[in-house]
This record gives C-alpha cells, sequence and structure tokens, in this order.
C-alpha cells in the first residue's frame, strides 16, 4: 500500500510539473505575441497568437488580439469568424463586437454591422462608454441614426431611467444635435444620475450653444456635489481663462 501511495503522489507531482511547464510556456508565447504586436509586426504576432490560442483555447484576450492583428494586415475574411467566435464564447466582450462590427463595415458590410451593434446596445443598457464607441463607428457611416433609435425606444421602456438618458444625449451630441441633448442631460441630471458626465456634457453642449454663464453653473453644481471632481474644475478653469476671469 506504501509503494502504491508514494507512486500516486509521484504520478501527481509529474503532472503537476507538466501543467506548471506548459502554463508558462504559453505565458511566454503570449507575451512574444503582445510584444511583436506593440512592435507592428503582426504577421509575427499572428503566429504567437495563434499558438497560444492552440493551447488555450479558452483565452478571449488572445482571439480579440488575434482579430485585431488579421484585421491589421488586411485579412478582413480570416479577422471576421475570429470576432464571431470571440462573442458567441463571450456574449458580454464589448470590444468583441465593436471589433466585428468595424470589420464588417471595412468590407463594405454596413446592413450586416447593424444588428451586431444593435444587440451590444441591448445587452449594455446601463454602460454609458458604448454610446460614443458606437457613435464614432456609424458617424464615419452617417447612420447615427440608427443608435438614436435605439436609445430614444431604451428611454421609452425606461423613462425612470437617468442612464438611458444620458446614452441617448451622449449620441445626440456626436449627431450634433445639441438642443435635445442638452434636454436629456438635464432629465438625466433631474433623475438623481450618479455619473458626473451628465453635469460634464451639459456644461460643453451649453457652451456651444455660447451659453458660458449657464456651463459654470453646471459645473458649479457638479462640484457641490462632488468636490473632487477634477473634470468639472478643470471646465471651469478653462472658461474663466477665456472669459478674462483668471490669470
Amino acid at each position: 500500500m506504501n509503494l502504491l501511495a508514494t507512486a500516486v503522489v509521484i504520478l501527481t507531482l509529474i503532472i503537476l510539473i507538466f501543467l506548471i511547464s506548459k502554463t508558462i510556456t504559453t505565458a511566454n508565447i503570449f507575451q512574444q505575441g503582445l510584444n511583436l504586436y506593440n512592435q507592428k509586426k503582426y504577421q509575427d504576432a499572428e503566429t504567437a497568437f495563434r499558438q497560444v490560442i492552440t493551447r488555450q483555447g479558452s483565452n478571449d484576450m488572445v482571439r480579440l488580439l488575434l482579430g485585431n492583428t488579421l484585421s491589421a494586415q488586411g485579412k478582413l475574411d480570416e479577422a471576421i469568424p475570429v470576432f464571431q467566435e470571440l462573442i458567441t464564447n463571450s456574449p458580454k466582450n464589448i470590444d468583441g463586437y465593436l471589433k466585428l462590427a468595424e470589420t464588417l463595415i471595412k468590407q463594405d458590410q454596413l446592413q450586416q454591422a447593424l444588428p451586431i451593434l444593435q444587440e451590444l446596445i441591448r445587452r449594455h443598457p446601463r454602460n454609458s462608454e458604448i454610446p460614443f464607441q458606437v457613435g464614432l463607428i456609424l458617424s464615419k457611416q452617417k447612420s447615427l441614426e440608427v443608435a438614436i433609435k435605439q436609445y430614444q425606444q431604451l428611454t421609452k421602456e425606461k423613462p425612470h431611467s437617468a442612464i438611458a438618458h444620458l446614452n441617448l444625449a451622449n449620441i445626440l451630441m456626436l449627431q450634433g444635435n445639441l438642443e435635445e441633448a442638452i434636454g436629456e442631460y438635464q432629465e438625466a441630471i433631474r433623475l438623481n444620475i450618479k455619473k458626473s458626465s451628465a453635469y460634464w456634457y451639459l456644461g460643453d453642449a451649453l457652451i456651444k450653444q455660447g451659453k458660458p454663464e449657464q456651463a459654470l453653473a453646471i459645473w458649479r453644481q457638479a462640484i457641490r456635489r462632488n468636490p473632487n471632481d477634477t473634470e468639472a474644475q478643470s471646465r471651469i478653469r478653462q472658461t474663466l481663462q477665456e472669459q478674462g476671469k483668471l490669470g
């Protein structure tokens, strides 16, 4: 029995050593690929990332980097299924949706890209960064109305959701629709939104309308709410300097 127990321990140690060695080797290959990617040596980076995926198929970061690497080389047909597999395996991966949509648009497949972006919006209605990313992609195609309709629908479904109004305002700002954007920012603030960006961007919109005093009042309101709001403080300083009221 002692010999059997000893053999089991030895076998366990051998397996453990093998797994640790494999993990270290995979990590080293990944780091090499990342270095090559940062150096824009995309072909060599692609080789490294493919090796990592072969060894560690569940690594979403490597799949995203592989897709980016293929896209950078103009291998769009190969990049698309990589991004598709990424969002299939990880439906919460925001970058996967954005990159897939961008790649489809590069292939003049806007109609195929739109449902991808709509699904992203649907899955993350409370993420206030997504409107900017989606807006930047669609603004190049002059298709911002698609995103605006999505967020307008969200505000109808959840009229008391401050974040829904903020997201709609951000898209309207990208469109250049200041009047409606201001109304949505004000509604988000009225609903007691916790994100300070609603105050920052409302002030920015008012500045664009030539209403610096109203903008200053909004930013000061943000500071009363959060004395450590450096973004609002910076906007106030810049506006006062432009008015010649600050040395």
